[in-house]
């Protein structure tokens, strides 16, 4: 796990609330709204971001975050756009953890060791990869782990935590926990049949569980965060800035109407304790 990794879930810990990662996508929707967007996200309460590396097909997406894609494909914004948002965010901020997410298409173009040796000196601390082959998987490990970068494990149902890829080392950082069935934005998460799933990946993992997908209130992110080490959240995001710009914002006025959602998200999340999660078989 990264160092800056590390101190964010310690210091999680011994504050006795899960953390929240908000995501958004890189370039979406020209290169000065995501950066105020992505500079709000940490303003208003985000512990850890989760950056989107815009992608062609972004399949296990529901419209709402497909939509955000599109838009920064139309802008021309790529992989390596996500590296430089990540860069930018560390020249502000040195401490909170930033977590690249993307698919496998657009790293493979980008080549595995040139992508993650530019995220590494971008100050980035981990990559999720959401459908790279098992062999692919270890090879993008192996290549993380050479950097100290946290190189992310999901987990989308019970059968996934029980049957966790081997070697140990193919995953670190934490584990990022699907909540609902389905695409991002889908059902609401079922809390039961999570908090099952994240007390099983995280006794056979020994890491912090993110859960996310389908979590759009402060009442689920509360709910979640019960469980969870850390909550995140993507399409709620995303549709807060879809709608502020669909009403003619740009820049400040749309960062300003997606910092008001994360915030009451955040609050959801400071309401949430984690003394059930000791107790989850």
């Amino acid at each position: 796990m990264s160092r800056r990794l590390q101190r964010r879930f310690d210091l999680l810990a011994r504050a006795g609330r899960p953390g929240l990662m908000p995501f958004a996508v890189a370039g979406d929707p020209d290169p000065v709204t995501t950066d105020l967007v992505f500079e709000t996200l940490i303003q208003s309460g985000g512990d850890l971001i989760e950056i989107g590396i815009p992608a062609r097909d972004p399949n296990m997406d529901g419209p709402v975050i497909r939509r955000a894609h599109a838009r920064a494909a139309a802008v021309g914004a790529g992989s390596l756009d996500a590296i430089s948002q990540a860069a930018r965010l560390r020249e502000r901020d040195s401490e909170t953890p930033l977590i690249l997410m993307g698919y496998a298409a657009e790293l493979r173009s980008a080549g595995p060791a040139h992508y993650m040796e530019a995220l590494a000196n971008a100050g980035a601390d981990g990559l999720l990869m959401v459908d790279a082959e098992p062999l692919e998987r270890l090879a993008w490990s192996q290549l993380a782990r050479e950097r100290d970068i946290a190189f992310i494990q999901i987990i989308a149902g019970k059968v996934d935590a029980r049957s966790l890829p081997a070697p140990a080392w193919a995953r670190s950082g934490f584990v990022y926990c699907v909540a609902s069935d389905g695409p991002t934005g889908g059902t609401p998460p079922a809390v039961a049949v999570l908090a099952s799933r994240i007390g099983i990946s995280r006794r056979l993992t020994g890491l912090p569980v993110v859960a996310g997908f389908g979590v759009r209130t402060p009442a689920m992110a509360m709910a979640v965060g019960g469980f969870a080490d850390a909550v995140a959240i993507g399409t709620v995001v995303v549709d807060a800035l879809e709608k502020s710009l669909a009403s003619g914002h740009l820049h400040h006025a749309a960062a300003e109407a997606v910092g008001a959602v994360v915030a009451g998200l955040a609050e959801g999340v400071a309401e949430a304790r984690l003394v059930q999660r000791q107790t989850i078989k």
